[in-house]
């Protein structure tokens, strides 16, 4: 993808906050290289900084190096994903169980909007628009934890943001539209537990969610089996 050179002097920093984010939004995809010759060329700069920065997110793991080779975006392996959506399902269970707990007409509005707002967006996504689905979609759990009111809860989950996001980015390339309709009915239903202040349900939907968004990776729909 093209990259526009910073508006300021480059710094590590400036590129690796370029490259993360396409990184995450998915305009770079898993396993893709990065060659730091072009890359300095395209953003007008010397080869230092960006080798600053490709060091920077290779400590974050979301780019491998090899010896002379380039750089690829970091694929990340079965035993790493069931890790991330084992915690994940344990944190965003205790998220759902306490924004149920918390809940108001207003929290319950901005996450219905948010799920609608993500919907489309993976609809549109099925129909063959080139568009960024892992990141609204972390911005609708996030929302979940936002509303738990824990401080400590949304540090560990903003951590750990960029690994599941990464993770999201793998697979998400098996979008359907049947996948697309089960994960807004699964959002839809979350955030009737919450309404509802049903704290018990609203955990337990939450991390059967997040367990399933695992399967549906592993073994991806197949939107011709009817």
């Amino acid at each position: 993808m093209p990259f526009s050179p910073p508006s300021r002097a480059a710094l590590g920093s400036t590129v690796a906050n370029i490259l993360r984010n396409a990184i995450l939004d998915g305009s770079l995809k898993p396993g893709e290289p990065i060659y730091e010759k072009a890359l300095s060329e395209q953003l007008s700069m010397s080869r230092s900084p960006v080798r600053e920065a490709l060091i920077m997110l290779e400590h974050e793991g979301l780019v491998v190096g090899r010896m002379n080779k380039a750089v690829t975006v970091r694929k990340p392996s079965a035993d790493e994903i069931m890790q991330i959506y084992t915690i994940r399902a344990a944190l965003e269970g205790i998220a759902a169980r306490w924004a149920a707990e918390k809940s108001t007409p207003q929290i319950v509005a901005a996450l219905l909007r948010n799920a609608e707002e993500l919907n489309a967006r993976s609809v549109a996504i099925e129909d063959g628009v080139n568009l960024d689905a892992a990141t609204p979609g972390i911005a609708f759990h996030m929302a979940i934890a936002d509303a738990a009111g824990s401080a400590e809860l949304n540090v560990v989950l903003q951590n750990f943001c960029n690994k599941i996001q990464l993770v999201m980015q793998a697979g998400l390339a098996s979008m359907s539209r049947r996948r697309a309709d089960v994960i807004h009915s699964e959002h839809l239903a979350i955030i009737t537990a919450i309404s509802n202040r049903d704290a018990d349900l609203a955990e337990r939907l939450a991390s059967a969610h997040v367990k399933g968004g695992l399967q549906r990776m592993v073994y991806p729909v197949d939107c011709t089996d009817g």
